[in-house]
């Protein structure tokens, strides 16, 4: 049996030039949110995380975050 590996290391939500079904394992660590390091890369994503999470509406903050995260899950 022979196979076949590639290592990539880009933004997954825009991975283009990868066959549909050809993969089968994917190793990540996502971001979690309300972790201080993801918050700013989530608000450069969608501006209304940040408009929330600086309104202490942090419910609505991590619903959008996971939204962001939909796209690529």
């Amino acid at each position: 049996m022979s196979s076949t590996h590639k290592i990539i290391y880009d933004n997954s939500s825009q991975l283009l030039g990868i066959e549909d079904a050809s993969v089968n394992l994917v190793v990540t660590s996502p971001p979690y949110p309300m972790i201080a390091m993801w918050d700013e890369m989530f608000g450069e994503l969608n501006q209304e995380i940040s408009n929330m999470m600086n309104s202490g509406k942090n419910d609505e903050a991590f619903e959008l975050m996971h939204n962001e995260l939909d796209i690529v899950w």
